[in-house]
């Protein structure tokens, strides 16, 4: 049984043995106070359990937490948080161990902030800060947490475990199986991504244990309990054969020794590729090999779309960007992905497996045939040569929208610009561990996530296999759980229900309005999150619910779910055709995600009214990105829909009235109240379809 994700830092038992427990009364706020009287119509937001600021923003379009500083961002940044350490209760300590990871001047100027203590980690206080042009602070997102610098003082003299220990107690919670700390050691390359270290399972003779797909990476962490109590702590990764990718983090000198641990997996030169794909300016792939959205009909009345041909597309990359492959290269290893067949274990690209290779120089050319099963060997190269274009793609739109280097993406190199590379893409198609779906695990900056895409049976033997290698509506959702994931708490801050339904959310957001074409019916169409792969002998509209309870739709008789219906036991609207494979809670993160995807849906159909769907799309990428680089660990739907509303005040505010107005189209408005952040029923909801000013 795979355990449940799990933070110390919200368990109140572990609060309660600790002495970390909220103090009663408040603890005084002056700092804060004061930052509201010298900023007008201030927002400070905090976390429900600890009591500390999560979110600090002023509601005034033109508001700054701090005019223009020094020249230097990183400057900017650590001076506003010297000024300003009473808003957190900081000792001046505590203030000059926040450190700046990186600056990321793409889209929205964003600096990601950190805790430390003697060069050690604070864990969880991963803090992003919006600035203007001229340095001046915008926003911020996230907590630091104070007492860090007593704590460690007072966890010197402790006699502590080592990391061996802690990868060992990691490993039996996770498998159950019993390993020793002699079981690891060192790896003999050790990773350029201080202050992690690496160390390598040793396996004994005729061992029966799961093996370890991957090293494992390590570093040490303070772990904030609350209260200014803190756990010294290792903070690791597992990749273990036959199991999800999990971060864990293990305290070093107490028990409980599991004090957070989090499920990774998400179920997900020129050179010449022949793709399906739509020939446009941006190059956009089709929706799938045959694309059938939006919805020729809008009723569900079993509509099948037929196969189109693919294109050749010559490119080194989307203009202005760094190279998908280097000159020469004969296969798909590339700088920001390494797209390859999985068809044998173990896990990774080995004996067996199958990478994407040219066909000529500089040219992946197959095409696929619809006759023959996923799994033929030139489908297979064509479905690889696809996947590879679409990571890539996504990889070049999402940088020119503010995920670059600096805010933590994946490539092998990151060019001295920020970040940590040494972590491209594994894209792994058609893989041995699974069939009929698909999952994305995202690690911390500097090791590498790990796209799994599996064959689709379907209904044989009558249909021939399909493939999610190259289903964009697919690939998109799961690739965009990666971008979620490393943006908001850099792997680990998406662990509450709404969090991880937001997440599936924003994957079918990405898949829908990504493959949305200037063409389309945004005001009517129905369009749903996949299709060509979900083909099932019992269930032929595919093409219409795909794999949602209802399509994707502006038309609320199509698509009539509103914020209320995240909620546990809520009754779901009647009339509107819903799909025969539905069920499940509201809360689950899957039927809840629909609830946020419909609301980011509703702001883009709105910008294509006021823009053209181009310029649309432009601006809600900067919008949707920048607001994820500032919306706090453990969210809510709130906390997330305030960190769009502050990109787009700094980066369009035209755009505010139509933003607002498709949030509240789905109970989302000003008003709007969201369920705690620690709730699992999601219940407690109070919806509201005002915007401000209304």
């Amino acid at each position: 049984m795979i355990p449940d994700d799990y933070h110390a830092l919200y368990d109140r038992g572990v609060q309660v043995a600790r002495g970390a427990e909220r103090p009663s009364p408040e603890t005084p706020t002056t700092g804060r106070d004061q930052l509201s009287a010298d900023v007008p119509d201030l927002v400070i937001e905090e976390d429900e359990t600890t009591g500390l600021p999560n979110r600090i923003v002023s509601r005034q379009p033109s508001g700054r937490l701090a005019a223009p500083g020094p020249s230097d961002p990183a400057d900017a940044v650590r001076q506003f948080i010297r000024d300003r350490r009473a808003v957190w209760n900081l000792a001046e300590e505590d203030a000059a161990g926040v450190e700046v990871r990186s600056v990321s001047r793409t889209g929205l100027k964003t600096a990601q902030l950190y805790q430390s203590v003697d060069g050690v980690e604070v864990f969880d206080s991963d803090v992003t800060v919006a600035l203007d042009d001229g340095n001046g602070v915008i926003s911020m997102s996230g907590q630091l947490f104070p007492g860090a610098g007593v704590a460690a003082r007072e966890r010197r003299a402790t006699q502590a475990r080592t990391p061996e220990d802690a990868i060992a107690r990691a490993a039996f919670d996770l498998t159950r199986v019993v390993y020793q700390p002699s079981d690891f050691v060192l790896a003999e390359n050790q990773p350029d991504d201080a202050p992690y270290r690496s160390y390598e399972f040793i396996p004994g003779e005729n061992e029966r244990r799961p093996l370890f797909e991957r090293p494992v990476r390590v570093k040490d962490v303070m772990f904030p309990l609350g209260n200014q109590q803190f756990a010294a702590g290792h903070y690791l990764e597992l990749w273990i054969v036959g199991f999800p990718a999990f971060s864990y983090v293990i305290d070093s000198v107490e028990t409980p020794f599991v004090l957070f641990r989090k499920n990774l997996a998400s179920e997900g030169a020129l050179f010449t590729y022949r793709v399906h794909n739509t020939g446009d300016a941006v190059f956009r792939p089709h929706d799938g090999p045959a694309p059938g959205s939006p919805h020729p009909t809008g009723v569900p009345d079993g509509f099948q779309a037929d196969p189109v041909a693919e294109r050749l597309v010559t490119l080194e990359s989307l203009p202005g960007l760094d190279p998908w492959l280097p000159p020469g290269a004969t296969t798909t290893e590339g700088n920001n992905c390494i797209a390859y067949a999985d068809l044998k274990p173990q896990d990774g690209l080995g004996g067996g497996d199958v990478l994407g290779e040219t066909t000529a120089t500089d040219t992946f050319d197959y095409t696929y045939d619809h006759s023959l099963d996923a799994s033929d060997a030139t489908n297979l190269q064509n479905s690889l040569v696809g996947m590879f274009f679409h990571v890539n793609w996504l990889h070049d739109r999402w940088y020119d929208a503010g995920f670059d280097e600096a805010a933590g993406n994946a490539q092998a190199d990151n060019f001295n610009r920020g970040g940590i590379g040494g972590d491209p893409i594994l894209a792994e198609g058609n893989d041995f561990s699974g069939t009929d779906n698909a999952n994305m695990s995202t690690p911390a900056d500097g090791a590498s996530p790990r796209m799994q895409m599996f064959e689709f049976l379907g209904p044989q033997p009558t249909q021939p296999t399909r493939t999610s290698n190259h289903e964009a509506l697919i690939t998109f959702h799961e690739m965009g759980h990666y971008i979620t994931n490393r943006l908001v708490g850099n792997a680990n801050g998406l662990t509450n229900q709404q969090g991880r339904a937001m997440g599936e959310g924003w994957g079918d957001f990405f898949a829908i309005s990504m493959t949305s074409q200037p063409a389309d019916d945004f005001v009517n169409g129905v369009f749903p999150v996949g299709g060509w792969t979900d083909l099932t002998p019992t269930f032929n509209d595919n093409y219409y619910f795909s794999i949602r309870r209802y399509p994707y739709s502006a038309d609320m008789v199509k698509s009539p779910l509103t914020f209320r219906h995240i909620s546990a036991g809520q009754l779901l609207p009647t009339g509107a055709p819903i799909s025969p494979n539905s069920g499940g809670s509201n809360s689950a993160v899957h039927n809840a995600g629909e609830i946020w995807c419909v609301a980011l849906w509703e702001v883009f159909v709105n910008l294509v009214a006021k823009h053209g769907h181009d310029e649309a799309e432009r601006r809600v990428l900067l919008d949707v990105v920048g607001g994820l680089k500032l919306t706090p660990s453990r969210p809510t739907f709130l906390h997330a829909r305030d960190g769009i509303i502050t990109a787009a005040t700094a980066l369009n505010p035209e755009d505010l009235p139509e933003i607002w107005a498709g949030f509240a189209k789905r109970g989302m408005g000003a008003g709007a109240v969201a369920p705690p952040q620690n709730s699992t029923d999601l219940k407690g909801v109070v919806e509201s379809f005002a915007v401000p000013g209304s």
